[in-house]
Protein backbone atom coordinates (compact mmCIF):
# COMPACT_ATOMS: atom_id res chain seq x y z
CA UNK A 1 0.00 0.00 0.00
CA UNK A 2 1.71 3.32 -1.01
CA UNK A 3 1.42 6.57 1.44
CA UNK A 4 -1.14 8.34 0.01
CA UNK A 5 -3.78 5.34 -0.48
CA UNK A 6 -2.33 4.91 3.59
CA UNK A 7 -3.35 8.53 4.16
CA UNK A 8 -6.69 8.62 2.55
CA UNK A 9 -7.70 5.92 4.18
CA UNK A 10 -6.58 6.89 7.88
CA UNK A 11 -8.41 10.26 6.70
CA UNK A 12 -11.52 8.89 5.54
CA UNK A 13 -11.92 6.46 8.93
CA UNK A 14 -11.31 9.25 11.23
CA UNK A 15 -13.95 11.93 9.33
CA UNK A 16 -16.18 9.02 9.77
CA UNK A 17 -15.74 8.26 13.16
CA UNK A 18 -16.03 11.54 14.40
CA UNK A 19 -19.04 12.27 12.48
CA UNK A 20 -20.98 10.02 13.60
CA UNK A 21 -19.96 10.57 16.88
CA UNK A 22 -20.79 14.17 16.71
CA UNK A 23 -24.43 13.04 15.51
CA UNK A 24 -24.86 10.45 18.13
CA UNK A 25 -24.22 12.41 21.17
CA UNK A 26 -26.89 14.76 21.10
CA UNK A 27 -29.36 11.71 21.36
CA UNK A 28 -27.28 9.20 22.96
CA UNK A 29 -25.05 9.36 26.50
CA UNK A 30 -25.25 11.08 29.52
CA UNK A 31 -24.34 14.60 27.94
CA UNK A 32 -26.81 14.70 25.34
CA UNK A 33 -27.91 18.72 26.48
CA UNK A 34 -24.27 19.60 26.61
CA UNK A 35 -23.95 18.44 22.72
CA UNK A 36 -27.14 19.51 21.21
CA UNK A 37 -25.61 23.19 22.78
CA UNK A 38 -22.87 22.60 20.37
CA UNK A 39 -24.94 22.53 17.46
CA UNK A 40 -24.99 26.52 17.96
CA UNK A 41 -21.93 27.29 17.66
CA UNK A 42 -21.06 27.95 14.22
CA UNK A 43 -17.56 26.66 14.43
CA UNK A 44 -18.60 22.87 15.41
CA UNK A 45 -21.29 23.19 12.80
CA UNK A 46 -18.86 23.71 9.81
CA UNK A 47 -16.59 20.68 11.86
CA UNK A 48 -19.22 18.39 11.09
CA UNK A 49 -19.98 19.46 7.75
CA UNK A 50 -17.02 18.99 6.83
CA UNK A 51 -16.09 15.69 8.22
CA UNK A 52 -19.59 14.23 6.69
CA UNK A 53 -18.30 15.95 3.02
CA UNK A 54 -15.30 13.56 3.33
CA UNK A 55 -16.89 10.45 4.98
CA UNK A 56 -19.18 10.86 1.55
CA UNK A 57 -16.88 11.01 -0.65
CA UNK A 58 -14.97 8.20 0.87
CA UNK A 59 -18.21 5.99 0.50
CA UNK A 60 -18.83 7.21 -3.06
CA UNK A 61 -14.86 6.29 -4.16
CA UNK A 62 -15.58 3.13 -2.36
CA UNK A 63 -19.36 1.91 -4.13
CA UNK A 64 -17.68 3.24 -7.37
CA UNK A 65 -14.45 0.84 -6.73
CA UNK A 66 -16.75 -1.80 -5.99
CA UNK A 67 -18.97 -1.28 -8.95
CA UNK A 68 -16.32 -1.10 -11.46
CA UNK A 69 -12.58 -3.17 -10.37
CA UNK A 70 -12.13 -6.07 -12.55
CA UNK A 71 -12.17 -9.66 -10.91
CA UNK A 72 -9.65 -11.10 -10.13
CA UNK A 73 -8.58 -13.64 -13.10
CA UNK A 74 -7.28 -16.87 -12.06
CA UNK A 75 -6.85 -17.95 -15.91
CA UNK A 76 -4.85 -16.14 -18.45
CA UNK A 77 -6.05 -17.04 -21.97
CA UNK A 78 -2.50 -17.55 -24.36
CA UNK A 79 -3.80 -17.84 -27.46
CA UNK A 80 -7.19 -17.88 -29.41
CA UNK A 81 -8.07 -19.92 -32.55
CA UNK A 82 -11.16 -19.32 -34.10
CA UNK A 83 -13.60 -21.15 -31.17
CA UNK A 84 -10.83 -22.32 -29.32
CA UNK A 85 -8.40 -20.70 -26.86
CA UNK A 86 -5.20 -22.01 -25.29
CA UNK A 87 -5.33 -20.71 -21.17
CA UNK A 88 -3.09 -21.22 -18.24
CA UNK A 89 -3.55 -20.46 -14.72
CA UNK A 90 -2.15 -17.93 -12.16
CA UNK A 91 -1.00 -20.59 -10.38
CA UNK A 92 0.65 -22.38 -12.46
CA UNK A 93 2.70 -18.85 -13.83
CA UNK A 94 3.16 -18.87 -10.09
CA UNK A 95 5.00 -22.33 -9.93
CA UNK A 96 7.23 -21.81 -12.57
CA UNK A 97 8.35 -18.39 -11.55
CA UNK A 98 8.79 -20.36 -8.03
CA UNK A 99 10.91 -22.97 -10.16
CA UNK A 100 13.53 -21.00 -12.11
CA UNK A 101 14.25 -18.67 -9.01
CA UNK A 102 15.13 -21.57 -7.01
CA UNK A 103 16.53 -23.90 -9.69
CA UNK A 104 20.25 -23.59 -8.63
CA UNK A 105 19.70 -23.26 -5.24
CA UNK A 106 21.58 -19.64 -4.99
CA UNK A 107 17.82 -17.99 -3.98
CA UNK A 108 14.62 -18.77 -2.28
CA UNK A 109 11.58 -17.22 -4.07
CA UNK A 110 9.91 -15.81 -0.86
CA UNK A 111 6.53 -14.63 -2.29
CA UNK A 112 5.68 -14.60 -5.58
CA UNK A 113 2.52 -12.97 -6.84
CA UNK A 114 1.06 -12.71 -10.24
CA UNK A 115 -1.32 -10.02 -11.69
CA UNK A 116 -3.37 -10.11 -14.69
CA UNK A 117 -5.44 -7.45 -16.78
CA UNK A 118 -8.37 -7.67 -19.33
CA UNK A 119 -6.19 -8.13 -22.48
CA UNK A 120 -4.18 -11.32 -21.06
CA UNK A 121 -1.17 -9.07 -20.09
CA UNK A 122 0.35 -10.61 -17.35
CA UNK A 123 3.13 -8.93 -14.58
CA UNK A 124 4.81 -10.91 -11.99
CA UNK A 125 6.51 -10.02 -8.88
CA UNK A 126 8.90 -11.86 -6.66
CA UNK A 127 10.53 -11.46 -3.60
CA UNK A 128 13.84 -13.06 -3.43
CA UNK A 129 15.74 -14.33 -0.59
CA UNK A 130 19.23 -15.39 -1.56
CA UNK A 131 21.55 -17.80 0.13
CA UNK A 132 24.24 -15.99 0.70
CA UNK A 133 25.23 -12.06 0.01
CA UNK A 134 25.75 -11.63 -3.68
CA UNK A 135 25.80 -8.80 -5.54
CA UNK A 136 22.24 -7.67 -6.63
CA UNK A 137 23.02 -6.14 -9.92
CA UNK A 138 24.27 -8.76 -11.99
CA UNK A 139 22.58 -11.49 -10.49
CA UNK A 140 19.37 -9.59 -10.39
CA UNK A 141 19.73 -8.57 -14.57
CA UNK A 142 20.69 -12.53 -15.13
CA UNK A 143 17.71 -13.79 -13.02
CA UNK A 144 15.33 -11.49 -14.80
CA UNK A 145 16.62 -13.24 -18.27
CA UNK A 146 16.18 -16.12 -16.59
CA UNK A 147 12.66 -15.83 -15.75
CA UNK A 148 11.85 -13.59 -18.56
CA UNK A 149 12.83 -17.57 -20.22
CA UNK A 150 11.47 -19.82 -17.93
CA UNK A 151 7.60 -17.65 -17.82
CA UNK A 152 8.06 -17.50 -22.02
CA UNK A 153 7.43 -20.97 -22.07
CA UNK A 154 3.96 -21.26 -20.34
CA UNK A 155 3.13 -17.83 -21.67
CA UNK A 156 4.78 -17.19 -24.40
CA UNK A 157 4.29 -12.85 -24.90
CA UNK A 158 2.08 -12.13 -22.33
CA UNK A 159 4.47 -11.27 -19.62
CA UNK A 160 4.51 -7.49 -19.76
CA UNK A 161 6.32 -7.00 -16.06
CA UNK A 162 8.40 -8.77 -14.41
CA UNK A 163 9.76 -7.49 -10.79
CA UNK A 164 12.39 -8.48 -8.34
CA UNK A 165 12.72 -7.39 -5.17
CA UNK A 166 16.00 -8.60 -3.32
CA UNK A 167 15.46 -9.03 1.08
CA UNK A 168 17.96 -10.19 3.44
CA UNK A 169 19.88 -12.64 2.68
CA UNK A 170 20.00 -15.97 4.43
CA UNK A 171 23.76 -16.08 5.24
CA UNK A 172 26.21 -13.50 5.15
CA UNK A 173 28.92 -14.90 3.31
CA UNK A 174 28.79 -18.68 0.73
CA UNK A 175 30.83 -21.40 2.62
CA UNK A 176 34.33 -21.57 1.17
CA UNK A 177 36.24 -24.68 0.47
CA UNK A 178 38.92 -25.79 2.75
CA UNK A 179 41.96 -26.12 0.71
CA UNK A 180 45.18 -27.43 2.06
CA UNK A 181 48.77 -26.42 0.16
CA UNK A 182 52.19 -26.82 0.37
CA UNK A 183 51.93 -29.66 3.98
CA UNK A 184 55.49 -30.38 4.81
CA UNK A 185 55.58 -34.01 6.10
CA UNK A 186 58.42 -34.94 8.67
CA UNK A 187 61.36 -37.07 6.78
CA UNK A 188 60.68 -39.33 9.79
CA UNK A 189 57.38 -40.20 9.04
CA UNK A 190 58.38 -42.05 6.06
CA UNK A 191 61.39 -43.93 7.56
CA UNK A 192 58.88 -45.57 10.19
CA UNK A 193 56.31 -46.09 7.40
CA UNK A 194 59.42 -48.27 5.73
CA UNK A 195 60.74 -49.87 8.49
CA UNK A 196 56.98 -51.16 9.49
CA UNK A 197 56.47 -52.25 5.47
CA UNK A 198 59.90 -54.09 5.38
CA UNK A 199 59.58 -55.92 8.82
CA UNK A 200 58.40 -59.72 8.90
CA UNK A 201 55.05 -61.02 10.01
CA UNK A 202 56.11 -61.83 13.47
CA UNK A 203 57.72 -59.17 14.39
CA UNK A 204 55.56 -57.95 17.00
CA UNK A 205 55.96 -60.90 18.70
CA UNK A 206 59.41 -61.75 18.23
CA UNK A 207 59.83 -58.05 20.19
CA UNK A 208 57.43 -59.60 23.22
CA UNK A 209 59.27 -62.69 23.29
CA UNK A 210 61.99 -60.84 23.70
CA UNK A 211 60.98 -58.37 26.52
CA UNK A 212 59.64 -61.13 28.41
CA UNK A 213 62.52 -63.56 28.54
CA UNK A 214 64.59 -60.24 29.78
CA UNK A 215 63.61 -60.77 33.95
CA UNK A 216 64.60 -64.57 33.09
CA UNK A 217 67.85 -63.37 32.14
CA UNK A 218 68.28 -61.28 35.10
CA UNK A 219 67.18 -63.39 37.93
CA UNK A 220 70.10 -66.06 36.69
CA UNK A 221 72.72 -63.45 36.89
CA UNK A 222 71.63 -62.36 40.76
CA UNK A 223 72.18 -66.20 41.19
CA UNK A 224 75.61 -66.68 39.78
CA UNK A 225 76.49 -63.22 41.87
CA UNK A 226 74.96 -65.02 45.35
CA UNK A 227 76.84 -68.53 44.69
CA UNK A 228 80.20 -66.63 44.00
CA UNK A 229 80.03 -64.71 47.49
CA UNK A 230 79.00 -67.54 49.09
CA UNK A 231 82.28 -69.42 47.75
CA UNK A 232 84.80 -66.61 49.16
CA UNK A 233 83.38 -66.59 52.24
Amino acid sequence: MGRFKRFCLIVFGLAGTLCLVALALPWIGPYTREAASLLNNSYYVAFVLGAFVITMIGLLITLLRGLLSPAKRKVVTIDKTGGDKITVTTAAISSQATHVVEDRGRFIAEKVQVETKRGGDVSVHVRVKPRHVVSVVDEGRHLHDELAGGLATICGDKVRHINLEFVEAEAPEPAQDVHIENLEIPASVYERAAKLESAPAGGYGQLTGSVDEAPSSTSDAAADANATEGEEA
